[in-house]
């Protein structure tokens, strides 16, 4: 009976989540061609929306792995535990990577740790595994407060600083003017330089570019400075065509030579750390009894500085002060399925933003992750050195200010399928301008788009967003639901880009931009599973979707049974197969939503399919 009525209430999350769905929309600049291909168009400014799918682990391209050699087993016990974890962690150094860098797990069984220091995780390719982040899991629990507003767990190289140069080896970048969102441009030499080089690409902030952002647009305060607010953007080579640069992911800037001459050079990783994971496991903080003032605590739950390549999945950090979750000289870092919960600390500044990408933090992904009792709930603090911010499906509760970019010129910020639920009834989600606020904060994010997002309420008035235009770039806001807030606090600059905002007659397509992109960009790539072979339940490809009439279906492992099936759970088409490729005819079907499930020999999975 328990089994029944888990698949009955599995069916009716699957009904209420589709019942309602009549025909869709698209939006005019970023769209579905004839040909299912992903089109964007540029204003006369050339913006446009970038593709956002190259933020997280391995730039998305192969999965999250699940390491399964065990180096140290730790059982829970009294006392403190930081002094024999970080040792577990050390002795991680005498042990050879695989061939695919990683050198195994330290797991944590299900019990109480306490934590008195911090645990350093600073060995490539090793986990810090738990057995859960529930009741009967495994719990890290912070005690004390030395040193003075600590972290718990520090995974990387080192601290949040600039990424250092390798040598002296620079270039200047000789395209007049790269457009946001391209992945190539030339340079005066190629030489010193090779496929697969971490570089910087980097746009000083001269005189001429900060005048033509009109100095920041900090109102009455003091403007920017010459040389404050230079863009960097930690990108890889992807290929080297004479003097043509290719990059993995687009630039998040326009790269205008006529407002300041942009170079790239190589950057000094000798420090840095990768292949780090921290998993399944909870971080509470103690020492504290009024969680609106008491601030001799530790401070953050897991700062991520000094990395690439690395990720934190299935974690929640409970009552820390200033970050729950943290990334700081970091490129390429997954969180995903992580909740930072119930901040203790002030309701000032530098306080309770629980998910932060600060200085130096370059394609970051916030994947499936919940913050409660925030001041900023989801944030971006890393100046115009953060570039290429993803937060996607992301919800917020109960927030006292708005998830946002929050000071001089971040750029590249996605907020995805991203919900705010709770009291607060101001500014719940910002792309704007913050004028004189805190330190100048001036123009806080450019380049950067609110797609789909649901600042709705049941019981407080919806919740407001901002998205103001910045000099020489442009915001996005395409769907969602809440109140558009008109009276920005520096408006003397325009409204961004708004379309289809509370447009309740029809649903957006796609629904999540970050999940379009990124299926569309993995269509010719091998994706890889935990061992690092090709599987079918990460390489099947279903295309174009919208269908109008006949969708075709890729798979890496043989295809045994393809299923279709409506909103109510009727089976339409049932076929056998045993073939690698196939294709589904859906000319006969009314526009709607439809499901499609495939049985290969490596599983099964289903797919949501628009008939249209």
């Amino acid at each position: 009976m328990v089994k029944q009525t888990k698949v009955f209430l599995n069916f009716l999350v699957l009904l209420t989540s589709t019942v309602f769905f009549g025909q869709t929309w698209q939006s005019s600049i970023v769209y579905f061609d004839v040909n299912g291909k992903l089109g964007y168009a540029l204003d006369a400014e050339q913006n446009r929306v970038i593709d956002f799918s190259a933020a997280g682990y391995k730039n998305n391209n192969e999965q999250i792995p699940n390491i399964n050699t065990i180096i140290t087993t730790i059982l829970p016990s009294t006392g403190d535990r930081t002094t024999e974890i970080n040792a577990a962690i050390q002795s991680a150094t005498t042990i050879t990577p695989n061939a695919n860098g990683f050198r195994g797990v330290i797991l944590l069984k299900s019990g109480n740790y306490e934590i008195q220091g911090t645990l350093k995780m600073n060995v490539s390719g090793v986990i810090l595994r738990g057995e859960g982040s529930g009741l009967d899991g495994t719990v890290l629990t912070a005690t004390g407060n030395t040193p003075n507003q600590r972290t718990v767990i520090n995974a990387g190289g080192g601290t949040n600083v600039a990424w250092k140069k390798q040598g002296t080896l620079s270039t200047n970048i000789t395209t007049a003017f790269v457009k946001v969102g391209s992945f190539t441009f030339n340079v005066a030499s190629t030489a010193g330089f090779a496929v697969g080089d971490a570089i910087i690409i980097y746009h000083p902030s001269t005189a001429a570019w900060l005048t033509a952002i009109d100095n920041g647009g900090v109102d009455t305060a003091a403007p920017w400075s010459v040389g404050s607010k230079d863009i960097q953007m930690n990108k890889i080579i992807k290929a080297i065509n004479g003097n043509t640069i290719t990059v993995e992911s687009p630039v998040t800037n326009h790269l205008n030579a006529l407002l300041s001459q942009s170079f790239i050079y190589k950057v000094d990783k000798a420090t840095t750390k990768s292949l780090i994971g921290i998993e399944n496991l909870k971080i509470d903080i103690q020492n504290w009894t009024n969680e609106l003032v008491d601030e001799n605590h530790a401070w953050q739950g897991i700062t991520m500085f000094d990395i690439e390549d690395s990720w934190v999945k299935n974690v929640v950090a409970l009552h820390f002060g200033q970050s729950g979750f943290k990334s700081g000289t970091a490129t390429r870092v997954t969180f995903e399925n992580c909740q930072a919960l119930v901040p203790v600390a002030g309701l000032t500044g530098s306080k309770r933003d629980n998910f932060q990408a600060d200085k130096f933090s370059s394609n970051i992904l916030f994947k499936n992750c919940l913050a409660t009792k925030a001041r900023h709930a989801f944030e971006v603090t890393g100046t115009a050195s953060a570039t290429g911010i993803v937060f996607t499906r992301c919800t917020s509760i109960d927030a006292t200010n708005p998830s946002e970019g929050h000071y001089h010129w971040s750029t590249g910020i996605l907020f995805d399928c991203f919900r705010d639920y709770g009291n607060q009834t101001d500014v719940v989600l910002g792309l704007y301008n913050r004028g004189s606020y805190g330190t100048n904060h001036g123009w806080a994010a450019a380049h950067s788009v609110a797609w789909n997002c649901d600042l709705r309420r049941t019981t407080q008035p919806n919740g407001d967003l901002i998205c103001q235009k910045p000099p020489t770039a442009q915001n996005f806001v395409i769907g969602g639901f809440g109140r558009i807030n008109y009276a920005a606090p520096f408006p003397q600059y325009p409204f961004g880009y708004v379309e289809g905002f509370n447009n309740i007659t029809a649903n957006l397509n796609p629904e999540s931009l970050f999940d379009a992109q990124l299926n569309e960009r993995l269509v010719n790539l091998s994706i890889k599973d935990n061992s690092g072979n090709n599987i079918a339940d990460l390489e099947i490809l279903l295309y174009p979707n919208p269908v109008s009439n006949v969708i075709k279906i890729n798979s890496k492992s043989e295809i045994k049974q393809i299923e279709v099936y409506n909103t109510i759970g009727q089976l339409l088409h049932l076929e056998k197969s045993n073939n690698f490729n196939a294709t589904v005819d859906f000319s006969n079907y009314s526009n709607g939503n439809y499901f499609i499930k495939l049985k290969t020999e490596n599983g099964q999975k289903s797919y949501k399919i628009i008939k249209k």
